[in-house]
C-alpha cells in the first residue's frame, strides 16, 4: 500500500524552499520600504534661510537659527521670538501662532505662487500675518525653487510654436547653471536672480550642424535666452521667460 504522507526528506525540502521564499519576500519588502521616497522636509518646517516680505506697509519676516525676526516700519520696529510649532490647515497651508513682547502674532504660509507687488518677482509661498489684529500680506520662499527640480520643455519662441522634434529643453540647477538641448546642440549657461529680475549669461554649446530649420530655431532660442530679464508663470503653471526686447520663451 502506498504511503499517503510525504517522506521526512520531502517534508524537509518543502520547509527549506518555503523558508527561502519568505526570506526573499521579506528582504524585497524591506528594500521597497527603504527605497520609497521620503519627504525631504516635513510640512511646516521652515528652511534655515527662509524669508518673506510684503509692502504697503513694508515688512520682512525671516528665520535666523531657531528664532524668527519680524521687521516692520522699514526696520524701525523689530520683534524677535522662538519659532512656534506649525499647525497644518490643509495639504498646502500651515499656521504659526505665538506672542512676542505682549503682541499676538499669527502667520499663515500657503504653498502657491505669489508675485511680489513691487518687483514682480514670483515666489513659491503666499504669506499672511496678523500682528495684534493688523493684517499684513506678502510672499515667501526662494524664487529659484520655482525653476529648479524639473526639466522644462519649450513650446513657443517669440510667440511662435516650435518644431515638434527634437524638443528644446532647459534644466535650472541649484549651482546657478541652466543647461539643455537648444534644438540641435547641447548648451550650458549661468543664470542669476536679482531683486527685480533674472539674467542668463552667454553660454557654451556643442558645434554639431543640423538642418537649416533646426539651426534657425536654435539661434533664436539662444539669442532670446541671453536677453532674458525676468520670469513669470501663466495661470496654468507654464514658465514664461521675458526678454528685454519684449519677446518670450514659453515652457511647460
Amino acid at each position: 500500500m502506498t504511503n499517503p504522507f510525504p517522506s521526512r526528506a520531502a517534508l524537509a525540502g518543502f520547509v527549506q524552499k518555503r523558508a527561502v521564499f519568505w526570506a526573499a519576500f521579506v528582504a524585497g519588502w524591506g528594500l521597497a520600504l527603504a527605497s520609497a521616497p521620503v519627504q525631504a522636509q516635513p510640512q511646516g518646517t521652515l528652511p534655515e534661510a527662509w524669508r518673506a516680505l510684503g509692502h504697503e506697509p513694508s515688512w520682512v519676516l525671516s528665520r535666523n537659527g531657531d528664532a524668527m525676526l519680524l521687521e516692520t516700519n522699514f526696520g524701525a520696529d523689530r520683534l524677535r521670538f522662538a519659532i512656534p510649532e506649525a499647525v497644518s490647515i490643509d495639504s498646502s497651508t500651515v499656521r504659526y501662532a505665538t506672542t512676542a513682547n505682549g503682541k499676538s502674532l499669527i502667520w499663515t504660509v500657503k504653498t502657491a505662487i505669489c508675485v511680489d507687488s513691487m518687483s514682480g518677482m514670483p515666489r513659491p509661498q503666499q504669506v499672511t500675518i496678523l500682528l495684534d489684529g493688523q493684517r499684513l500680506t506678502g510672499c515667501g520662499g526662494e524664487p529659484a525653487s520655482l525653476l529648479q527640480g524639473r526639466e522644462w520643455i519649450v513650446t513657443r519662441l517669440a510667440d511662435r510654436p516650435v518644431l515638434p522634434t527634437p524638443k528644446i529643453t532647459m534644466t535650472f540647477a541649484k549651482d546657478g547653471t541652466v543647461s539643455g538641448l537648444g534644438s540641435c546642440n547641447r548648451f550650458n549657461a549661468g543664470y542669476q536672480l536679482t531683486g527685480e529680475g533674472m539674467t542668463i549669461s552667454k553660454g557654451l554649446s556643442t558645434m554639431m550642424a543640423c538642418e537649416p530649420p533646426l539651426m534657425d530655431q536654435e539661434r533664436l532660442f539662444l539669442d532670446l535666452l541671453e536677453r532674458v530679464s525676468r520670469f513669470s508663470f501663466t495661470p496654468e503653471g507654464r514658465l514664461v521667460l521675458h526678454s528685454n526686447s519684449g519677446q518670450t520663451i514659453l515652457a511647460e
